[in-house]
């Protein structure tokens, strides 16, 4: 998962938390409620006038019945699919948030892997670097110490000729 799906998805679920949002959804809550309660006025505003129409009793009791089961009928619907709208939308945010935090763990794997990876080549890289400067410090030594030796031999046949010459003069 690249960077930007990531940073996608951050956007999808901030705006998913948006308080604004989240206002503006209860918002419509409100507006089908009072679209309910208006529905609900008007079925016993309807009831009302069935009740004091003139009409024998058994008749109006009828109607009467008739329209609290229309009623019941169109409350329960409404409560139905209100309850499927928010499971379903319950269900979608578990989803989002899972595949979030599945990518999310993966992208922060990868990059972990990747700065894992650097450091390893980086420390492969230092470790060269230290032999080669190791074997350049050993290849001087060496160099100092053979010419520290052609010197004391050099100094030892001075040495010599000297004393030699030295008894000579004598």
């Amino acid at each position: 998962m690249s960077l930007r799906s990531l940073s996608d998805r951050v956007r999808e679920l901030t705006a998913a938390l948006d308080s604004n949002r989240i206002q503006q959804e209860k918002k419509a809550e409100q507006r089908k409620g009072i679209a309910l309660g208006l529905t609900t006025g008007a079925i016993l505003g309807g009831l009302a006038g069935i009740f004091f129409a003139p009409d024998k009793g058994e008749n109006t009791r009828q109607k009467t019945r008739e329209e609290l089961l229309k009623a019941k009928e169109k409350v329960e619907e409404e409560l139905r699919e209100t309850k499927i709208r928010l499971e379903e939308s319950l269900e979608q945010g578990k989803d989002k948030a899972a595949a979030f935090y599945a990518e999310t763990k993966e992208v922060l794997e990868d990059k972990a892997q990747d700065i894992k990876d650097r450091l390893q080549k980086e420390k492969e890289e230092v470790v060269e670097q230290a032999e080669k400067k190791a074997d350049e410090v050993s290849s001087r030594v060496d160099e100092a110490a053979e010419k520290a030796k052609e010197t004391k031999e050099k100094v030892g046949k001075a040495a010599s000729a000297a004393k030699d010459e030295f008894k000579d003069n004598q």
